[in-house]
């Protein structure tokens, strides 16, 4: 009887050994931020004061109107009520962008931005 209950205990400790190692593994593919906030990125330029930390997307405008702006080939639709910024004014306007500007922006929950931000 004690022979069995030493088979026993080797094949549970064998188990317990095998299964933490399979836990381990299977947490190395996990991405840490499990989130659904939109994440920010920041270019690799120094911002001036008053810039946000990180932007939703930046790129070269190659198009603007009214309705939205196109942005490395993709058409991003503008808020009614966007704001603009420059380094140099902070309640800025879309005629102040010209083709070729790089931006970043931030978006709203609707996807579309509501804040514009020329960098230098």
């Amino acid at each position: 009887m004690s022979k069995h209950r030493i088979v026993s205990f080797k094949t549970l400790r064998h188990m317990m050994v095998c299964t933490g190692l399979a836990l381990f593994l299977a947490s190395i593919g996990v991405p840490g931020d499990l989130s659904q906030a939109q994440q920010r990125y920041k270019p690799e330029v120094l911002l001036p004061l008053g810039y946000p930390d990180g932007f939703h997307g930046f790129g070269p405008i190659d198009a603007l109107n009214e309705d939205g702006i196109v942005i490395g080939d993709i058409f991003i639709k503008l808020s009614p009520f966007v704001t603009c910024h420059t380094p140099t004014n902070m309640n800025s306007y879309l005629a102040d962008f010209n083709t070729g500007d790089l931006v970043g922006w931030l978006t709203g929950p609707e996807g579309e931005i509501i804040s514009l931000w020329l960098i230098p």
